[in-house]
């Protein structure tokens, strides 16, 4: 037993840990290919044409914020990687894959304290948890609007929460301060959701701090959640995001949207909420720190408000509960390693094992339909290559289709049989021909 917590609390099992996540989503990223919307976002919004430089990108930016919504920064950057080769973005985006699971990580455990079977586990957690695995870690497009934000959120939450939960004094030096407040103002105008979130929960640990452990409220952390509400109020006033809100504000639409995101965390979160109340209720009995309990509940409030704000939306994908899972699986986190240390090991070691055995049938699968997927692209690609050569340019496809979530191809469009088709005129204009279709 001894051994195991040696080996547990080390820093090179925890290093190691976190370079097989890191490995493991970069060859998943490598095996998926552009899908959907990306097509749509290499080519310059005003003028059709290929993005060829990065000026390209400002006056594309402008019309999306017309037509399109407010995330600006978020699809800036997607055309930003659009511009350079796919595996550019395949490095960048393993890196974020591995940040959100280490930043939970973190988030779960005081300065200098470490435990790798509890960063697997989240990593396990995170794969088995996320509805639409494929479209919000490995689309691309889907990335930079689900994970990329998830991964800005909790990096912008981090100081106020370990300030909260471990008396930590985060960013000490005058010039981290002045960067992170600077970098709240694009984290506020990210997303409609996850940014929103991010500033709640921020501003919930500070009153938390003032209410629970009598910690001033005369602290300079106020200046990032006001510059990232700056930077969520440039977001919500594109016309575009006026238009979708001013177009969604019917009491019948929204009770509509309610009860569809009331049955999406019934399907989606059912497991995690229950898992995070049992984990209440036992650390409250058993005594916990109430740091631990406060903070876990301002991430389970957070993943509940998540969920909720697509209320105002015009549809709810599974891809949009990625925020609501992720912050559902950090309130469980939070709350183990306090149950763990007051006599409660052997109970969080069972519910990890059951994670493990969970998550074991759906990697397998998962892997696989991405591979088969890879494949079938890679050889509808050489098609296309082989048609054009011969003169061809009317080409005729297979469709690719996959069989799981975890398969960035799954629940979105792919060629259709019809030329007219938008994603067929988008793959077109990105192969160069006059028209693609599938049988």
């Amino acid at each position: 037993m001894e051994t195991f917590r040696k080996i547990n609390r080390s820093s090179r099992t925890q290093w190691a840990v976190l370079a097989l996540v890191w490995g493991g989503a970069l060859v998943l990223n490598f095996l998926t290919h552009y899908v959907e919307d990306d097509f749509v976002y290499m080519f310059q919004l005003v003028t059709k044409e290929r993005l060829r430089s990065v000026w390209d990108i400002f006056p594309s930016m402008a019309i999306h914020a017309e037509r399109v919504n407010g995330r600006l920064v978020c699809h800036g950057l997607d055309q930003l990687f659009l511009l350079w080769p796919k595996a550019v973005f395949n490095v960048a985006n393993a890196f974020v894959t591995a940040g959100i699971v280490y930043a939970m990580y973190r988030l779960s455990l005081g300065k200098g304290e470490r435990g790798a079977v509890l960063l697997a586990t989240l990593a396990l957690a995170v794969w088995r948890f996320v509805p639409a695995f494929g479209q919000t870690f490995l689309w691309q497009t889907g990335a930079f609007n689900y994970s990329w934000a998830v991964l800005w959120g909790l990096l912008f939450v981090r100081p106020f929460a370990v300030r909260f939960l471990y008396d930590e004094k985060p960013l000490g030096t005058l010039w981290e301060r002045i960067v992170f407040s600077v970098l709240a103002v694009p984290m506020g105008s990210y997303t409609e959701i996850t940014s929103l979130v991010s500033l709640l929960m921020a501003a919930a640990f500070l009153l938390l701090g003032r209410a629970v452990k009598k910690q001033s409220l005369r602290t300079w952390l106020w200046i990032p959640v006001a510059m990232g509400a700056a930077g969520y109020a440039l977001l919500l006033m594109c016309p575009a995001e006026l238009a979708v809100k001013m177009g969604g504000a019917r009491l019948d639409l929204l009770l509509e949207n309610f009860t569809n995101a009331t049955l999406m965390l019934k399907k989606y979160g059912s497991v995690l909420l229950g898992v995070w109340a049992a984990a209440m209720a036992l650390a409250v009995f058993a005594g916990c720190r109430r740091e631990r309990v406060w903070g876990s509940a301002v991430f389970a409030a957070g993943a509940v408000a998540a969920n909720y704000m697509m209320s105002a939306g015009s549809y709810y994908p599974e891809r949009c509960f990625c925020t609501t899972a992720i912050l559902l699986v950090l309130a469980i986190a939070v709350l183990v390693p306090e149950l763990a240390g007051r006599g409660h090991a052997a109970l969080c070691a069972v519910a990890a094992a059951v994670l493990v055995t969970s998550a074991f049938f759906p990697l397998v699968e998962g892997v696989h339909d991405i591979w088969t997927t890879h494949v079938a692209v890679t050889m509808r690609q050489q098609s296309i290559e082989a048609q054009k050569e011969a003169g061809e340019t009317d080409l005729l496809v297979p469709r690719v289709t996959a069989k799981t979530q975890y398969c960035a191809f799954w629940g979105l469009w792919d060629i259709s049989n019809q030329t007219d088709f938008w994603v067929n005129r988008n793959v077109a204009a990105y192969y160069g021909v006059n028209s693609i279709r599938s049988p």
